[in-house]
Formats: C-alpha cells, sequence, structure tokens
C-alpha cells in the first residue's frame, strides 16, 4: 500500500520538490538530473513508475530490483554523481502495480551529476553549469549567504586596507568607467557598521 502522505504528494502533481518519472524497465538518465536538482534546491520526492500526469502505470514487476541497484550504484558513483549520495528507493504496490519512492535532501554541497549543475526551477531540472550568475547564487545559497551582503559589527575603519580598495576601484574603472565607484570614498558604513571591503586578514565573526 502507498502511504497517504505519498498519495497527497502525487494527487498534487510535479511541482518544485515532486517529480514523476515512468522508468518502468528502466533508471533514465534523467532521473539522476532530477536528484541532482533537488539535492541543489530544497531536497524534493521522486516517483519511479508515474508518468507526468501522475498516473500510476507501474515498473515491470521483473524490473524492480535490477532498477533499485541501478539506482543506488550509480548515485554512489563519484563519477556520475559527486558528491556520491547514499539514497534507498522505498517499493510500495497499489492495486498490482509497483513504484518506488525516493526521498532525496537538500545537500551542504553543490551537486554534480556527470559533471553539470542542475538546479530545480518550477517542475522543471535547469542545467545552470554556463550560466555563471545562477551558479554563483547557487554556492552563496550553500554557503549561507551573500557574501558581499554580509555585515560584520566587529569591522572598525582602521580594518580597511585602502591600497587593496584603490586596485578595486581602478579595476572596477577599466570595465566600466562611468562605475559609481569614481565618485565615492573608499568605504561607507549601513546602520552604522562598517561593510567589509579589502579588510585585512582577521576573523571578524562574532564570538569566534
Amino acid at each position: 500500500m502507498i502511504p497517504q502522505e505519498l498519495l497527497k504528494l502525487i494527487s498534487n502533481g510535479e511541482s518544485v520538490t515532486v517529480e514523476f518519472k515512468k522508468s518502468r524497465t528502466e533508471v533514465t538518465k534523467d532521473v539522476y538530473e532530477t536528484v541532482c536538482a533537488f539535492s541543489n534546491r530544497n531536497g524534493g520526492h521522486i516517483f519511479l513508475g508515474i508518468n507526468d500526469d501522475g498516473e500510476i502505470l507501474g515498473i515491470e514487476e521483473d524490473k524492480v530490483d535490477k532498477i533499485k541497484k541501478e539506482f543506488v550504484t550509480s548515485i554512489n558513483n563519484g563519477n556520475k554523481m559527486y558528491p556520491p549520495l547514499y539514497l534507498t528507493p522505498m517499493e510500495y504496490e497499489s492495486k498490482g502495480r509497483h513504484i518506488l519512492y525516493i526521498r532525496v535532501p537538500v545537500s551542504q554541497d553543490v551537486s554534480r551529476c556527470n559533471g553539470r549543475i542542475f538546479d530545480r526551477n518550477h517542475d522543471s531540472d535547469i542545467d545552470i553549469t554556463h550560466h555563471s550568475d545562477e551558479v554563483y547564487r547557487l554556492y552563496a545559497r550553500k554557503s549561507g549567504s551573500y557574501y558581499v551582503n554580509k555585515v560584520f559589527p566587529a569591522f572598525d575603519i582602521s580594518d580597511l586596507r585602502s591600497d587593496l580598495i584603490e586596485r578595486a576601484k581602478i579595476m572596477t574603472r577599466s570595465r566600466a568607467k562611468d562605475h559609481p565607484c569614481r565618485h565615492t570614498a573608499f568605504w561607507y558604513r549601513s546602520n552604522d557598521h562598517v561593510r567589509p571591503a579589502a579588510a585585512q586578514d582577521r576573523c571578524y565573526f562574532p564570538g569566534v
């Protein structure tokens, strides 16, 4: 029997955290892309043996064990999925039709599938490998916050290196001559805290 909480997920259809795959005789390659995307986003639920409309087609009974083994072996292969994952497909049966359910937790690290980075957008897996802004945002999410937006209350003006800031201003102007930095001072405050631009090497995390 399929648990009620899983039946509810199926009835609600595909979403940013739910994906259906037919995979009646084998694990299709897009299953691993979804695992990667879920790992990189919010985690999620993958159902094998169900079509895009949420209809339970079932996995061919003599292929269930083969699909389980193939899936577990592949996601533990660092060349296929990096970092390797340890997930166990759960088998359920409804009206003689077998499905596999895979719970994918969110990863603390950026996951790659066959060397490519996938992220979840609505009910689709998006390859963002060559989209530098999206990759940057993904790494920022994994690190907890955008470093450039982090405020360090322990900073003082004396902790800033004007020589490094001046070099940064020169580099910025070389790329964009009309950049506002050509008119501004090399430091500024936000809510009475100094932003951590070009600071000297020192730990500024409170309590550390």
